[in-house]
């Protein structure tokens, strides 16, 4: 294995001007940036490619690692970086807490309100341009399908709208109750954990997909200011392009 070499991050394709939809492809790519580890990007609609049958994984070398925490973990044994070395033992607890808020449960929501219910399909269905036109709404409806299983075994999908929707709002109370002052999680500097909650916040608020989450978290400007700054810091072609496009859209309609 050759560390002086980028990796390969595979990842679904971009959609909107956000890292990725998926939380877990996005926070792989916020984290690489975070701690500067060179890498390039393939993208890969379909994730059974993936050694998990899952994505993002990373080819180093000739290696194939899987899950961003494995990744993440070979990562910072194999290149010697560690954005959360200055944590003290308390926070490195409160960032394990809200990883398993949001990765253990509010990722299932994310799945439920994007890709299952009608509002997020509405905005998503393009995940599915690269498929031949005949056998698409085929293809849409098995990964639809699939979604389904997935959330009703993990339990999500057997409460109501309302309930999922008072739930995820319960989450992200709880892990804004503990952020601390400043412009990054943890304060002054970003740590891993800010990659987490910057790649569900994208998904959330930085996406045209309205929920009643979206309207809860959108409420907040600190929360804003947060998603927004993290996108310029570390994704500021993302950031160019919103604001390219909100320059044309303002230009229209002085017309």
């Amino acid at each position: 294995m050759n560390d002086t070499k980028p990796i390969r991050l595979f990842q679904f394709p971009r959609m909107f001007a956000i890292p990725n939809l998926s939380p877990f492809c996005s926070k792989m790519e916020t984290w690489l940036r975070i701690a500067g580890v060179p890498y390039e990007v393939v993208d890969t609609p379909d994730p059974r490619k993936g050694p998990r049958a899952k994505l993002p994984f990373i080819e180093d070398g000739d290696v194939r690692i899987a899950d961003t925490s494995h990744i993440i973990e070979h990562l910072k044994r194999t290149r010697g970086v560690d954005p959360d070395a200055r944590l003290d033992d308390g926070q490195r607890a409160v960032a394990l807490l809200v990883q398993r808020t949001l990765e253990d449960h509010y990722a299932f929501v994310l799945a439920y309100t994007h890709l299952f219910h009608e509002e997020g399909l509405r905005h998503t269905s393009s995940r599915f341009d690269s498929v031949p036109a005949l056998v698409r709404p085929l293809v849409a409806r098995v990964v639809k399908n699939q979604v389904k299983k997935i959330i009703w075994y993990q339990g999500l999908l057997r409460h109501s709208h309302e309930q999922i929707v008072e739930a995820a709002i319960r989450d992200w109370k709880a892990v804004l109750a503990v952020k601390a002052p400043g412009p990054f999680f943890f304060g002054d500097e970003p740590t891993g954990i800010d990659a987490i909650v910057f790649a569900t916040l994208a998904s959330t608020v930085l996406t045209p997909i309205d929920t009643p989450i979206r309207d809860f978290l959108r409420g907040q400007k600190d929360v804003v200011d947060y998603a927004e700054r993290m996108r310029a810091r570390f994704f500021p072609e993302l950031a160019r392009r919103v604001e390219e496009r909100r320059t044309r859209d303002e230009s229209v309609l002085s017309q």
